[in-house]
């Protein structure tokens, strides 16, 4: 889910998948743009089952003529270990709490190579799309259900359709392809715990509206 790396977040329905990964795991995906392996997949929860790609193209043979949990039962095997799951430890003690800059920063400064390189990878990404991804995720983990989930991705992703982060994102990234976003802000520290409650704010009779109103909102109507 690279979404961080064009001014964007993980949106429909992708913050309520990472926030309830593992631990921080999650967390580690969504603020890094990081790619899970397969083995990754099933270990946090993306995925059930495992089938080596070299099958592929067998297993979608036989699904055209037989049953999917037949045919799904003779193709999986068991995954090999998941690096991302090994990781775990450093991952959940350095990715806690709220605050986006705080977590680069223990990042930084670990001794863990891979946190090191977590740091420097979240520092390349849209500051405003790391602090708002990171909000989105604790926010998701508490929400009732999809539906609630799916609501905030639109309230987050109409907002940040309004802004510049993500044309200059796709600008850097698919039209110019110069890899050299210019970010504003720049930086996470320039970016206020006011900006990112801006994403949030209800669209009122723009919401998407999948979940069923809060009781004291039936009686407001």
């Amino acid at each position: 889910m690279p979404e961080v790396s064009i001014g964007f977040f993980p949106d429909v329905g992708g913050t309520r998948l990472l926030s309830r990964a593992p631990g921080e795991l999650g967390t580690h995906l969504g603020l890094t743009g990081a790619t899970a392996s397969g083995a990754d997949a099933i270990a946090i929860g993306l995925a059930d089952h495992f089938v080596p790609s070299e099958r592929l193209a067998e297993l979608a043979t036989a699904l055209e003529s037989r049953d999917a949990d037949e045919v799904v039962a003779a193709f999986a095997i068991e995954p090999p270990a998941s690096e991302l799951m090994a990781q775990r430890p450093w991952i959940d003690e350095l990715y806690a709490g709220n605050d986006p800059e705080a977590i680069v920063e223990r990042l930084a400064s670990s001794s863990e190579p891979g946190a090191r390189d977590a740091a420097e990878t979240i520092r390349s990404k849209s500051p405003t799309s790391v602090a708002v991804t990171l909000a989105a995720l604790r926010r998701a983990a508490a929400l009732p259900s999809l539906e609630a989930a799916l609501d905030q991705d639109y309230r987050i992703a109409t907002r940040m359709s309004q802004g510049t982060e993500v044309v200059e994102g796709i600008r850097a990234q698919v039209i110019d392809k110069d890899r050299a976003p210019h970010w504003s802000p720049a930086t996470l520290a320039e970016v206020t715990a006011e900006a990112v409650e801006q994403y949030f704010a209800p669209l009122g009779d723009a919401e998407l509206g999948l979940a069923a109103p809060a009781p004291d909102e039936l009686m407001r109507s």
